[in-house]
């Protein structure tokens, strides 16, 4: 790391730029030529307002843009640092995921191929946990052009993404209900997405004497899913459970499952191996997410997903394109053998 005590400004060459801009300008310039390199630490607001004549808001605005764009960052107490090897992205997009499994993998990778070379990423994860969550929203504050959170289950979280600028804030998967009205958003509606793939593959859920729905918890969109699954079966005379320890059902001839949590998968074609159950014909299985073994895993389980591909890329256009949509991403269901 060195310290650049000083910046090559010049500011009569165009009296029409203003002065902030040309502070920005003379820095990515720096940083393109090689200059200044990732881990410099720039000039103090002080020795620029002094060198130049400026005020200091005038400099402030200038560092607080770099950061929003992610070519800099500041460190209280120590002063401001060159953290990008290249400059010129149109968007500098924190993406805050809740974990990351192997079917939002697709999202991720759909978005960052949609936004490859014109915007630079910054992925964390907070993992449901609440103090996680406060920690990466209220250090990222002003330092991103774009927000684009997955929020969870705790009375907290609106609060939290309220401090962040709202004209910036994108809401991606989950969330739909709480944020509906405030903020854009791609997310899944999983009350309606249960209930209309069960009515369009009515013929399958009919061949089983029972659905039953093994669902953990009841919050947020878990909710959502066992309203969904109900108001179906309630709606079209289907004789069905709802548990959530698979463990302790006693399980019957020609019931037909709906899992959420891949652990309880994982029981149920244990079980039915065990049991000499025939999936897709004594016994049925729908998974929740998709993933590449559930392709193979039992001759094949039948899933119902959102499509997380669609989802990454129908984000990274709405930001492209600064627009602001309320997206309901597409459900789909994968026959398999199991059902």
């Amino acid at each position: 790391m060195k310290i650049k005590t000083t910046l090559d400004i010049q500011f009569e060459d165009n009296l029409s730029v203003s002065k902030y801009r040309k502070i920005i300008d003379a820095v990515e310039e720096s940083i393109s030529k090689g200059e200044l390199k990732k881990g410099d630490q720039l000039p103090s607001l002080k020795s620029l307002c002094q060198q130049y004549n400026l005020s200091q808001d005038t400099v402030l605005m200038a560092y607080n843009e770099l950061k929003s764009k992610g070519v800099i960052t500041s460190q209280v107490g120590k002063g401001y640092f060159v953290i990008a090897s290249k400059t010129g992205y149109k968007h500098n997009i924190l993406l805050l995921f809740d974990r990351l499994t192997a079917y939002k993998e697709d999202l991720l990778e759909a978005f960052e191929s949609e936004l490859k070379d014109k915007a630079q990423i910054q992925i964390f994860f907070h993992n449901n946990n609440i103090k996680v969550f406060q920690s990466i929203i209220e250090n990222s504050i002003g330092d991103f052009t774009k927000y684009v959170v997955m929020p969870f289950d705790h009375p907290d979280v609106k609060v939290l993404i309220g401090q962040l600028p709202s004209n910036k804030i994108y809401i991606l998967d989950q969330g739909r209900k709480q944020f509906h009205s405030k903020y854009p958003y791609v997310c899944q509606d999983f009350m309606r997405d249960i209930y209309g793939i069960l009515k369009q593959n009515k013929t399958l859920v009919n061949k089983y004497d029972r659905i039953i729905l093994v669902i953990k918890n009841q919050k947020s969109h878990l909710k959502d899913i066992t309203v969904g699954f109900r108001d179906y079966c309630k709606q079209h005379t289907i004789n069905f459970v709802i548990v959530s320890d698979i463990r302790s059902f006693s399980i019957k001839a020609n019931d037909a499952f709906i899992v959420v949590d891949d652990r309880d998968l994982e029981y149920l074609v244990r079980y039915a191996q065990s049991e000499n159950l025939e999936l897709g014909s004594t016994m049925g299985i729908i998974s929740y997410n998709e993933t590449p073994l559930k392709g193979i895993i039992a001759s094949g389980i039948t899933t119902i997903s959102t499509n997380f591909s669609i989802m990454g890329r129908t984000m990274a256009q709405m930001i492209l394109n600064n627009k602001k949509l309320k997206v309901d991403n597409p459900f789909e269901i994968n026959i398999r053998n199991s059902f």
